[in-house]
């Protein structure tokens, strides 16, 4: 199985995200697949592209199962460029949870459209690391720091009904009219002239993003570092064997 598929019907372009058995939490080498993905579709000229995950999550941010190293926050920026230039509108479809660089990936899009099943999570701080993805910038300018900071330092874990009413997705729904729903969203755009949606997905993404390429720029500089560190080597480890752990200094 392609761990990222893709197909087309008509002017809508689906890229999925097939790796359901570790609940889409993707390796560089996906990531890099799910970018290049995201350029082929764009390349056929499609007005949409829905970006959704198989099984019950959408993406569960990297795999740590496998080596993460500063080449996979790079290939993470790679695939927020191929959403963020592509010119067709993208619709991220999350139908469960989108955590880590999964969540940078699902906000980066155009639209997002979430069952109420779903949730969004930061959850970088207790392995030692940072948001990446252009979170740093896409939580802020969504939400408001104060939000933000909730969710990176707090690890807030966002359901799909307060993310919507704070504005950091388009619309939260009941599980059986997730479809119907991005459906709707895709048709409106699928009706109207190519030309005007394009436009318009531009003048609002410049109106918004004067510091996209400096966040990735940043984030890479930290996370490289971090990922270096003894601290996420012990903390990772500890993800991994879903053994509880804590740098807190002795009283």
């Amino acid at each position: 199985m392609q761990i990222v598929s893709q197909e087309q019907i008509g002017d809508r372009a689906v890229v999925r995200l097939n790796k359901p058995s570790r609940l889409n939490a993707l390796s560089t080498e996906d990531l890099a697949a799910l970018a290049d993905a995201i350029r082929s579709a764009d390349a056929a000229a499609p007005s949409v592209i829905v970006l959704e995950g198989e099984g019950r999550a959408f993406c569960t941010g990297a795999d740590l199962s496998g080596t993460v190293d500063a080449e996979t926050v790079v290939v993470a920026a790679r695939v927020v460029r191929a959403i963020a230039e592509a010119r067709a509108v993208t619709i991220a479809r999350v139908q469960g949870p989108a955590a880590g660089v999964g969540a940078s990936i699902a906000l980066a899009c155009d639209l997002v459209v979430a069952s109420e099943a779903a949730f969004f999570l930061m959850p970088f701080l207790p392995i030692g690391l940072v948001p990446d993805g252009g979170a740093t910038r896409t939580l802020v300018e969504l939400v408001g720091r104060v939000r933000a900071t909730r969710m990176v330092l707090g690890g807030e874990r966002i359901p799909a009904a307060q993310a919507a009413d704070w504005g950091l997705i388009a619309e939260a729904v009941p599980e059986h009219a997730l479809d119907e729903r991005v459906g709707f969203y895709a048709d409106r755009i699928l009706d109207a002239p190519q030309s005007a949606a394009y436009a318009s997905k531009r003048l609002l993404r410049d109106a918004a993003e004067g510091t996209l390429e400096r966040s990735l720029d940043a984030e890479l500089a930290v996370q490289g570092a971090l990922l270096d560190s003894p601290e996420y080597a012990l903390a990772r480890e500890a993800f991994l064997a879903k053994r509880s752990l804590t740098f807190r200094r002795p009283d």
